[in-house]
């Protein structure tokens, strides 16, 4: 057996902190490039308001002297340019992203989604199940969805089956055109999460868009970083979510948006929906 001397134990302890020290000292020589599209209360086109999880992630930059700038683009374009090192940080990506995009993921969420159907509001059709869903598409209605966006397995695979149903939009503030689209009866159902469509509904009194269903559970959202970013300081936005929370300073950022912890949330929380289709 070898026995480590007190200074090689107390190397051997500090060491990971001397390096955790460096990697910090370097990242703050720098401005990081953290980016995503709007996705309102998550992101938003606001400089009073620019949404929760944009708050968020720089109050932890600047408790840790880091600096960061924030660069709205289409969801797909950050995707492919954080798989080229080019973005640093990207905001609230599933799992599926991260794992097609071979970026490092946050161990803690930033938030999450449900996948829920909205309809204008003459529109009888409530979602039941896929089957379903596939069928009222043969019958050619038109599906919004939003490109780069992931859906899970069962939704990705109806959508990659009936393109021809589907439309897709794009640019810094897909989901406002496609509440326009809906608003207009140019597409018949919309595909987004209740948190971020209820948020714009609320502020568009006279669009008459209905609640039809939800598909899955609660899926969480990460944060992702770019492959070439330092692995050492992805724990740094995990623990400072972490002190924000204990802190009751996540709190105060969310109630802004009146939106609650992500950590209790459940189906009916934050909008009182109806019932979820069975």
């Amino acid at each position: 057996m070898i026995k480590l001397t007190t200074k090689l134990r107390l190397w051997s302890f500090t060491f990971p902190l001397l390096w955790l020290s460096v990697s910090i000292a370097q990242v703050q020589a720098k401005t990081l490039v953290v980016a995503s599209d709007e996705w309102c209360p998550y992101i938003c086109d606001d400089r009073t308001l620019p949404g929760f999880l944009v708050e968020i992630v720089k109050e932890i930059a600047a408790n840790n002297t880091i600096k960061v700038k924030l660069s709205l683009m289409p969801l797909a374009r950050a995707l492919d340019l954080a798989q080229k090192g080019k973005v640093d940080i990207l905001l609230a990506l599933t799992p599926q992203h991260i794992a097609e995009f071979q970026l490092q993921q946050s161990q803690t969420s930033f938030g999450g989604l449900y996948n829920d159907f909205y309809v204008h509001a003459d529109q009888p059709w409530r979602f039941k199940n896929i089957d379903d869903l596939a069928t009222k598409l043969k019958d050619n209605a038109i599906l919004g969805t939003i490109n780069g966006y992931q859906y899970g397995t069962d939704l990705g695979h109806l959508i990659e089956e009936n393109t021809s149903h589907i439309f897709s939009a794009s640019g810094i503030s897909p989901l406002q055109k496609q509440l326009d689209m809906l608003q207009m009866k140019r597409l018949d159902i919309l595909l987004d999460s209740r948190f971020t469509v209820q948020f714009h509904l609320a502020k568009l009194p006279n669009y008459t868009i209905v609640y039809a269903g939800t598909q899955g559970d609660f899926t969480p959202l990460f944060l992702g970083f770019s492959s070439l970013f330092d692995k050492a300081l992805i724990p740094v936005f995990d623990e400072g979510l972490q002190a924000l929370r204990e802190s009751g300073r996540l709190k105060q950022i969310l109630a802004k948006y009146d939106v609650n912890d992500w950590q209790q949330q459940s189906q009916m929380d934050t909008i009182h929906l109806p019932p979820k289709s069975q």
